[in-house]
């Protein structure tokens, strides 16, 4: 009886696990994801910084080149923060055949107070290409990668319950006869 008992309450866990993941990709995702930029031309030339974005991948079908708008695009440049609010042309990810190649965003006057760009675009050379216009409108040029993303809290919840579920069903095993 005891078994018996034990058996149900394991089928159960293990259904609670399935169900969350299945709703955890089924609702839309807001990805997020990053850039280590590099301005290596001109008068901001060995400036480094982060940016960090999302998109929802939702709309995605996997196939051929898609278009999707960004959620968030928020980094600061020496001292002056951009955002996603900010952004006058692009304000997009883009993907080939479902996996995402680079970015757009670019940011035209005014910049942000204390700004040392007057202009500044990503991904409109090219994927992985940043240009900009200083305050004195020299133009200079950076490039950007692609980081992963830090899983979602809810990724880990439920990693962590199929790991509990593991373990139950090890201990309530019964033991070898």
């Amino acid at each position: 009886m005891i078994l018996r008992a034990r058996s149900k309450a394991c089928i159960l866990a293990i259904c609670a696990v399935v169900s969350l993941s299945v709703a955890n990709t089924v609702r839309a995702t807001s990805i997020p994801l990053g850039l280590n930029a590099s301005l290596t031309t001109g008068s901001l030339a060995g400036t480094n910084f982060t940016v960090s974005f999302s998109y929802d991948d939702s709309a995605l079908t996997g196939t051929g080149q898609e278009y999707v708008s960004l959620l968030s695009f928020d980094f600061t440049l020496q001292g002056a923060q951009f955002t996603r609010a900010d952004i006058e042309q692009g304000g997009q990810a883009v993907f080939l055949n479902g996996a995402l190649q680079y970015v757009t965003a670019a940011y035209f006057p005014p910049p942000p107070s204390n700004s040392q760009v007057s202009d500044i675009a990503f991904g409109f050379g090219g994927p992985g290409v940043i240009g900009y216009l200083d305050l004195n409108r020299q133009f200079g040029l950076g490039s950007y990668v692609l980081t992963s993303a830090v899983p979602e809290p809810s990724s880990f919840l439920s990693l962590l319950l199929g790991l509990v579920t593991l373990l139950l069903i090890r201990l309530w095993r019964p033991p070898a006869a």
